[in-house]
């Protein structure tokens, strides 16, 4: 919750069951002190000795994939936010290019936290005068109320473009080889083809921030 702000009934019982899980977990390894958090937590006539565990279900690949999503945003945000000397009290706008707008609608509320800013928009364009990351193939456009070194952000920019390059080369190279293509497997071409494509998105989304300087 927001600062002196009441938590959610819901978020709370939720997270308390969360605790227990854990907490189950645990007890064969430190059966009297977990035996006695568990029935601090709420009253309740079982033990955590003679209960039975939540069988285990397949994870979903959906939350994981979400997961997976927010962790690779936070850290390129953060990371840029860094480059620029943004502090972590300063707060941002933060606009996102993507052809799924779904997924982060999903972790909006956490990725704003996360990342200090005060709102998030979505945008079909470019947005200038900002601090653009690419992850993949979306585009986060960063702007802050601190005034940006547009020198060093160029520089930045321009050194970060002659290593995708210079990976993107290598990665063509690589596919460019008939011996290899015909004998790796086709995961593993396809694993370099999917290089291939955040390689060239990059590239293009450093372009584009180049362009609006």
């Amino acid at each position: 919750p927001g600062f002196e702000q009441p938590i959610d009934t819901a978020v709370y019982k939720q997270t308390v069951a969360f605790f227990e899980e854990l907490v189950h977990l645990l007890h064969p390894f430190m059966p009297f002190l977990t035996e006695e958090i568990y029935h601090l937590l709420q009253d309740r006539t079982d033990d955590l000795c003679v209960r039975q565990g939540t069988p285990a279900t397949e994870p979903s690949a959906e939350i994981l994939k979400a997961g997976k999503l927010l962790q690779q945003v936070i850290t390129g945000i953060r990371d840029a936010r860094t480059k620029n000397q943004l502090k972590p009290k300063d707060t941002i706008e933060l606009f996102i290019e993507t052809g799924n707008k779904k997924s982060f609608e999903a972790i909006q509320s956490i990725l704003g936290k996360q990342v200090n800013a005060e709102s998030i928009a979505f945008t079909d364009s470019a947005v200038a005068n900002t601090i653009v990351v690419a992850v993949e193939k979306d585009k986060f456009f960063i702007k802050s109320h601190q005034e940006i070194d547009t020198v060093a952000l160029k520089a930045e920019l321009l050194k970060d473009l002659e290593y995708q390059q210079g990976f993107l080369n290598s990665v063509l190279k690589k596919l460019g080889n008939e011996r290899f293509v015909q004998n790796a497997k086709p995961e593993v071409v396809a694993i370099e083809q999917k290089k291939q494509d955040d390689a060239e998105a990059r590239i293009k989304t450093i372009q584009e921030s180049l362009a609006t300087l």
